[in-house]
């Protein structure tokens, strides 16, 4: 077990498209055949901000640290200030298994009336969770990719610091293939992510809690005390007792287990049977008709029964 000490960079013009987007990457290379954890990162921006000026839209990157290079996606930079200003084409969620770690920062003009620029930023792990050891990975090797937004056509100085402690340890060669493997799809990432079940406020708690609408609980139905004593009293050895047949047995089961409404008892109302006389089922009666001509049994010469 090693634990190395990583100080490097990643610098140089990002020159933005037409369409006002800029990308950076660079990789940097670990020993084969390890099982890296990040013990802690920290990332610098060494030109410290984001520079906007009256008038300009609004600017934005992201940083990621992830096993393979980042890929745009369909998934949105979004600045909900009423306005809605998005940059299109941003990298991957937090969340996502290829993000080792990512940071954003966005640069927006409040308006000549307050006369000041607003520099938004975040990231993933927080400073107190990137700390502390967090993410592994198997690839020989992780990437520092800048997505950029800014005016088109033009040209950034881009400057950032890494500083991450990686502890690595030896591991089987198919563990560390099999992590490699899984990282490689990972890092084709998917192009939008919809994780989330949207309900309307009035309908969440019926569809989290069907019967809370109704009361709380469902109504039950009742079973005659002549059919309970038959289930549960003992009766003397010549006493009668009404006796049924396995196909009624059978069918009353069946008809316990039937489909019910959202807001009904279990069990066959026409019947009056309830659900829970399924406890009292016997695996010999429902399962089926006993075969009329059951294989024979075959004897060996010390009078063990054979097994086929």
């Amino acid at each position: 077990m090693a634990i190395n000490e990583i100080r490097d960079t990643i610098q140089g013009p990002i020159t933005i498209g037409d369409d006002g987007r800029g990308y950076m990457t660079r990789c940097i290379n670990l020993k084969e055949g390890y099982r890296n954890e990040v013990l802690s990162i920290d990332v610098y921006n060494d030109n410290v901000l984001l520079s906007n000026t009256l008038g300009s839209p609004a600017k934005a990157y992201q940083l990621f640290v992830s096993p393979y290079p980042i890929i745009p996606t369909n998934e949105e930079l979004t600045l909900n200030d009423g306005g809605f200003t998005a940059f299109p084409n941003a990298g991957p969620m937090a969340g996502d298994d290829q993000v080792l770690y990512k940071e954003a920062a966005v640069s927006q003009f409040e308006g000549e009336a307050a006369g000041q620029v607003t520099v938004r930023s975040n990231q993933f792990p927080s400073a107190q969770v990137a700390a502390t050891p967090t993410t592994k990975w198997y690839s020989p090797h992780f990437y520092v990719t800048i997505l950029w937004w800014d005016l088109p056509a033009s040209t950034i100085d881009a400057k950032f610091s890494l500083f991450i402690r990686v502890n690595q340890k030896k591991a089987s060669g198919t563990t560390v293939s099999m992590g490699q493997y899984k990282e490689f799809l990972d890092s084709q990432c998917r192009l939008l992510t919809s994780t989330a079940v949207v309900y309307n406020p009035a309908d969440i708690a019926g569809y989290t809690f069907p019967m809370w609408r109704y009361g709380g609980i469902r109504p039950e139905l009742m079973i005659s005390g002549t059919t309970a004593l038959r289930y549960y009293n003992r009766v003397a050895s010549n006493a009668n007792q009404n006796m049924t047949t396995r196909a009624a047995l059978q069918t009353a089961f069946t008809d316990a287990t039937s489909m019910a409404a959202f807001d009904g008892a279990f069990g066959d109302p026409a019947l009056n049977l309830p659900e829970w006389i399924t406890l009292m089922d016997v695996g010999g009666v429902t399962s089926g008709a006993i075969r009329q001509q059951p294989p024979p049994l075959k004897f060996a010469d010390n009078g063990n029964t054979l097994m086929f």
